[in-house]
This record gives structure tokens, C-alpha cells and sequence, in this order.
């Protein structure tokens, strides 16, 4: 009852689909999922990257590096 569905698997599971309506041969619609599947991944990192980038982004600003002499002093 409980079950995660996510929207990227929901669109790659229609788009699939799609592709195997279009006539085209075998090697062809392996070809088309595999790009497919390499643009999702490509995206999943960007989304992430961006992810670190705004942690890291959040992390300097609310607590910044104190001075070194402030420090040791």
C-alpha cells in the first residue's frame, strides 16, 4: 500500500513505453533507452552536485571561518 513512486520513474516508465510503440528496429530502441537512461543519470548528478554546492554554500555563511589570529590568540 505504502509504495514510494517517484516522478522521474513514473516519466522513464512512460517513455519507454512510448518507444516501444515507435517502429524501429531492435538495436535502435536499445539505443534510444540507453541514452535515455544516460541523460536521467546525467541530470541525477547535476541535481546533485547542485545539492552539495548549496549545502556547502549554507555551511560558509551561517557559520563562516573565524580569523586565524582571532584564534590563536
Amino acid at each position: 500500500m505504502n509504495e514510494k513512486i517517484s516522478k522521474t520513474n513514473d516519466g522513464l516508465a512512460f517513455l519507454n513505453a512510448r518507444l516501444d510503440e515507435v517502429r524501429m528496429s531492435g538495436h535502435e530502441r536499445l539505443r534510444a533507452k540507453a541514452r535515455l537512461a544516460q541523460a536521467e543519470a546525467v541530470a541525477d548528478a547535476i541535481v546533485g552536485l547542485i545539492g552539495l554546492i548549496r549545502r556547502l554554500v549554507k555551511t560558509l555563511f551561517a557559520r563562516p571561518l573565524r580569523r586565524p589570529t582571532i584564534s590563536i590568540g
